[in-house]
């Protein structure tokens, strides 16, 4: 360990100043990215999730996924969960494979629904209240 308890890293860092979107369990904002390594970097947010939650990152067409290391004010770390082309991000190439599985929506925020959305998603969450209960009542008290 060195100094300050800062652990030495193998990998190389590239210092960044990228624009990007980061996904977490709260919505979906803009961020920027401070450092890249093949399997970490540093973010710096307005609001930093929590240190252990998984977050999606979107970099100059790349998704990636990390979990929070550590949170430090607005600063935080990442480690990525696979292996990360940096010279692409930073060149803002786009990546060279495609990843399987569903797409990011990056505007996807309850916040900005429409009120229509918004109505339909409570008459789903009365209807299984409701449907709950019932079951509920059947089996216990019937």
């Amino acid at each position: 360990m060195l100094a300050g308890g800062e652990q030495s890293r193998l990998e190389t860092r590239q210092t960044a100043m990228l624009q990007a979107k980061m996904r977490d369990a709260q919505s979906t904002r803009s961020v920027r990215l401070g450092d890249l390594s093949p399997k970490g970097m540093l973010v710096v947010s307005d609001r930093p999730p929590s240190r252990g939650e998984f977050v999606d990152i979107i970099v100059a067409g790349h998704q990636l996924t990390g979990q929070v290391r550590w949170v430090q004010g607005r600063r935080f770390g990442l480690r990525m969960s696979e292996r990360i082309d940096v010279h692409a991000i930073m060149s803002g190439k786009p990546p060279k494979k495609r990843i399987k599985g569903k797409k990011i929506e990056i505007e996807n925020d309850p916040d900005k629904w429409p009120i229509e959305k918004v109505a339909g998603a409570y008459a789903l969450l009365g209807v299984t209240a409701f449907a709950t209960a019932y079951l509920l009542v059947n089996y216990f008290v019937l």
